[in-house]
């Protein structure tokens, strides 16, 4: 997806004279914007997800798609959707170093409730709804990124930018299971989907023991348990056509990455190199769609936005831990969409 593929490499190079100036730019960002993260199911109904927190996921019920979306980000300090609820201190989710596999985690587990589709149908990236300032030579780069994806799918001179994949060859990790089975009770339920893992008694093998999603998913007949594997089978289109999408199967996905670092709007490469994100400012969201590969219907939106710091405010630490809220507390509202400037005629 754009995040992770385009990472710092289609940012124009910077000033040689000044190795430092990327640092500034980042240190800049974070000091100018506070993070926020909304979910739904698509772009007009879209609200404020509490980042981290496994017993409060979003829940999604339309005639497309049913079930819960996690988002997690590795040391969020941003805008929950109740400023007397703080960020938690630390993520169960990145403990055993599992922050050196991901920054930042979209977990989607459910069902898609409609007819006739197949998993050459559900595509998954991200969209845009302005043209984008590509540097030059753009175009090889995207070359050699669908030669290393051969999936990917990528719109980016366009007025609507996008780049995607289909869903279930892109995912980290994909559990699947027929939504009429159920696991064994689990005694001790661990913190990491505790909420999913007591609300729908997923079969076992679908969750790790620590409780993340694991690689649960048949080849073939055969189960697999290789995530490179099934990412490899599914690249071939006919494979992608034959499998059949039921409105009574269960998936559960978890796209992350180690790259990108949402929460201080930046990509961590391999070398150290540490780089602003493109395409993502105070004008520009970074959003995740689930669409079908026409675009007639989405199944969920997970948009990551930044809010200018000017408009929120600090509030007294709790429990040590720092809380912020916008301005105008006491309702939300949209804060990407500002009321018009004053006039004297108004």
């Amino acid at each position: 997806m754009l995040g992770g593929l385009f990472g710092g490499s289609l940012i124009p190079a910077q000033n040689i004279q000044d190795p430092f100036a990327s640092q500034r730019m980042i240190l800049q960002r974070n000091a100018e914007y506070v993070l926020r993260v909304r979910v739904g199911s698509d772009t007009q109904h879209l609200e404020t997800i509490d980042v981290n927190y496994e017993r409060t996921p979003i829940k999604i019920d339309t005639p497309n798609f049913k079930g819960y979306i996690t988002v997690r980000v590795f040391g969020f300090n941003g805008l929950m959707s109740d400023p007397c609820h703080p960020p938690p201190a630390q993520a169960d989710y990145f403990a055993n170093g599992f922050s050196r596999k991901a920054l930042y985690s979209i977990q989607v587990v459910g069902r898609f409730q409609r007819e006739n589709l197949t998993a050459n149908d559900i595509m998954f990236g991200n969209y845009f709804d302005q043209r984008l300032p590509l540097p030059p030579f753009s175009g090889l780069f995207e070359w050699f990124m669908k030669r290393m994806d051969r999936t990917l799918v990528l719109d980016m001179k366009s007025d609507t930018p996008s780049a995607t994949s289909p869903l279930l060859a892109t995912v980290q990790k994909l559990s699947y299971w027929n939504g009429d089975l159920h696991g064994s009770e689990q005694t001790n339920v661990p913190e990491v989907n505790n909420m999913i893992l007591r609300e729908l008694h997923p079969i076992d093998g679908a969750f790790d023991s620590d409780g993340r999603v694991a690689e649960y998913f048949p080849i073939k007949d055969t189960l697999n348990k290789d995530s490179k594997k099934r990412r490899r089978y599914f690249e071939k289109s006919s494979h992608r056509q034959h499998w059949k999408i039921k409105p009574t199967d269960m998936y559960a996905m978890d796209f992350y990455s180690p790259f990108v670092d949402v929460n201080h709007q930046c990509v961590r490469m391999p070398n150290s190199v540490v780089e602003p994100m493109p395409f993502f400012d105070g004008d520009q969201p970074l959003r995740y769609e689930c669409r079908t590969r026409d675009g007639r219907h989405t199944f969920f939106v997970v948009q990551f936005e930044l809010i200018p710091a000017s408009r929120t405010r600090q509030l007294r630490p709790r429990h040590n831990r720092p809380r912020r809220e916008y301005r105008d507390s006491g309702y939300e509202r949209e804060i990407l969409d500002p009321p018009p400037p004053y006039s004297e005629e108004a």
